[in-house]
This record gives structure tokens, C-alpha cells and sequence, in this order.
């Protein structure tokens, strides 16, 4: 008996509805569908587009156009880098960038990097496309723009997973007396993506389909992504916050940022996602003032890999009542606070 070949466009469209349930966690996201819609939005009309004192370029190690954005004076005391997570950009620490602002003034030097492959950063193949390397861009963006003065990491999802492998590729930079004397791990791990939570996706044996897709049907994984958008985007939003009401706003804006990503960067990415073990850096990491934070509701990284992290450095942990994946949004303020205490302590050691 013979067998049917499916048509390209029937492929890729599988392949780009596996990619965004993978991402969206459909299996899951039904858990957090108490997200509140009836509220009054304390965010309408929220201009997203933060104004900058200094725009850069720089070029990755391999040969990749990394944007970068600062705030606050070259010679500031202290430097803050903060690196986003998986299909977001450097917009997405907006409203902890505000929160920071107000606190500290013209005292830390703020920098955001839109990761490779995201924002308005250049496009990574799927060899580029690896933890080890995200670590490398954060020590080029070390040694190409703070070439003196104690510097601190904030990393949120893949962001905390570049730290780490930052710490395994260049542990000359962390310690008391080194260049990074502080870290703030965010709804992050370690290791172990996919055991728990909407990560367990990952495991899809569709994605695979969804590469091969995305390698010699582009464009047209491209329209099928476009035309499940509708029905993704709630499920987007319900894996990535915790329960309760949330601006309309402010799910729309990162959600939005999650589903606009390209998608050989989703494609390039799931690989080194999945694969994901950093426990090597623990050591290094150790060496450096740390804070774990994690919602009580992330789906995402679920709070036991968050727990088991902060006793494996040894180190402060924070657990946000009722905040999911996006704490970085949906408790800005709690998150600001944290690092200003980071940076505190820091400046004291120094």
C-alpha cells in the first residue's frame, strides 16, 4: 500500500501549530486561565518605547549584530546588565527598567541587549544558536562597553540560562575581587527544562517536524503561524502569568513579543532549550552575591528548580506570591527591589 506525502503547506502548518503549543504549553495552560479581562487597565495607553541616552552595536564573537541599549552615565559606580528571556526582547524589562530609574538616578548604569536572534539583534542559525554562546555575547558586551568598574547580572528565563553560561565559558569574570561581583537569577534554571511544567513540550517529538519546516518552508511556516495567532495568544498569556487580574496591556505587549518572534529563532533555540545543563557553573556562580527569584505560579520554570537552585548556590531566595513566568512584568516592583538591594550590597563589598 502505498503511502501519502503531505503537502508542504499541510507540513508547515503542523510544524508552526506544534511550535506555538509547544511554546504556549497548551497542556498546561489551562491551569492559569484565571486571568481577569473585566478589570480596569492600570496600564491603557502605556508607551513602551523607552527613550535611551546611548544605542550601540556591537559584533558577537561569531560575527552576529547585537543591539545594545544603555541608560545612565558611562562612569557610573556600578553597571547593571539586563539579558531577556526565550522570544522576548530588551523591551520586555520595561516596567523594571522604570521602577529602577526613579530608585537609582543617574548612580547605575543600565545596559540591555537584545539576545541573538531576537529584538533588533541580527539572525542566528541553529549552530548559533546555543547557551554557550548567549554567554559569550554577555562578555563581549563586558569587554566591549564596561572596561572598568563592578558589574551586576539580571537574567530572566534564558536570560539567567546565558548567565550561567556565561559562568561556565568565562569564570575569570565572577567573584569578590573579579568584574561580576553580583547575579539576580529570575524565573530560571540550572538545568532539567524538561521535566517539569510547559517546558515538558520541548519533548514533542513534533517539534521536529516543526524544524524541518522552519529549515525548507519558511515563508510558509511563517502564514501558518500568522493564522493560529488568534487562539495562541491566550494561551500564551495564561502559560506565562499567574492567576489573578492582569492589565490587558501589559499580557498583550509580551505576548505579543512572544508570538512576533522569528521563527528560526524559536526553531534555533528549542534545541539548545531542550538539551539545557548548566550545574557546572554552580561553582563559579557561588562566588558571586546571588538572589533567586521565582513566581509561586510559573508554569514555566516551576518554584521547586528555583528552590533547588538558591540551596545549590547558597544564596538569597525570593518567592513572588502569585506571579508566574513574566515576573519581570507582573511584579516589577518587587523585582526592582531586589536588585536594588543586589546592588546595595555590592557597592558595600566594594
Amino acid at each position: 500500500m502505498s503511502r501519502r506525502i503531505a503537502q508542504p503547506s499541510v507540513l508547515a502548518g503542523i510544524g508552526a501549530g506544534a511550535a506555538v503549543a509547544a511554546a504556549a504549553g497548551i497542556t498546561y495552560a489551562t491551569r492559569a486561565f484565571g486571568l481577569r479581562a473585566d478589570v480596569p487597565d492600570a496600564y491603557a495607553g502605556e508607551d513602551f518605547a523607552c527613550p535611551v541616552d546611548r544605542q550601540t552595536v556591537l559584533l558577537s564573537r561569531d560575527g552576529i549584530p547585537l543591539t545594545v541599549r544603555e541608560v545612565g552615565p558611562v562612569d557610573a559606580p556600578v553597571t547593571v546588565i539586563f539579558v531577556h528571556g526565550f522570544t522576548l526582547r530588551s523591551a520586555s524589562w520595561h516596567f523594571v527598567r522604570r521602577e529602577l530609574e526613579r530608585r537609582w538616578g543617574p548612580s547605575v548604569r543600565m545596559i540591555f541587549p537584545d539576545c541573538r536572534g531576537h529584538g533588533d539583534s541580527g539572525a542566528a542559525t541553529v549552530e548559533q544558536s546555543t547557551v554557550e554562546l548567549l554567554g559569550d555575547d554577555i562578555a563581549t558586551v563586558i569587554d566591549d562597553l564596561i572596561p572598568v568598574g563592578p558589574i551586576v547580572l539580571a537574567g530572566h528565563s534564558m536570560g539567567g540560562m546565558a548567565i550561567f553560561g556565561c559562568a561556565s565559558g568565562h569564570p575569570e569574570l565572577f567573584g569578590p575581587q573579579a568584574r561580576v561581583r553580583g547575579v539576580a537569577l529570575l524565573g530560571t534554571a540550572a538545568h532539567g527544562l524538561t521535566d517539569a511544567g510547559l517546558a515538558t513540550a520541548l519533548r514533542n517529538p513534533m517539534l521536529d517536524l516543526f524544524r524541518v519546516a522552519v529549515r525548507y518552508l519558511p515563508s510558509v511556516v511563517g502564514h501558518g503561524r500568522d493564522a493560529i495567532k488568534p487562539i495562541a495568544a491566550p494561551l500564551v498569556t495564561a502559560g506565562a502569568y499567574g492567576t489573578g487580574r492582569r492589565s490587558a496591556t501589559m499580557t498583550g505587549f509580551s505576548t505579543s513579543m512572544s508570538l512576533t518572534a522569528p521563527i528560526a529563532t524559536m526553531a534555533g533555540f528549542f534545541t539548545a532549550l531542550e538539551r539545557y545543563d548548566e550545574r557546572a557553573a554552580l561553582p563559579v556562580l557561588r562566588r558571586a552575591d546571588a538572589v533567586v527569584v521565582c513566581g509561586d505560579h510559573d508554569w514555566l520554570t516551576p518554584l521547586r528548580n528555583s528552590k533547588n537552585m538558591a540551596v545549590e548556590l547558597d544564596c538569597r531566595f525570593l518567592v513572588v506570591e502569585g506571579a508566574g513566568h513574566m515576573l519581570i512584568m507582573e511584579a516589577a516592583s518587587t523585582i526592582a527591589q531586589a536588585l536594588v538591594e543586589l546592588v546595595a550590597r555590592v557597592r558595600v563589598e566594594v
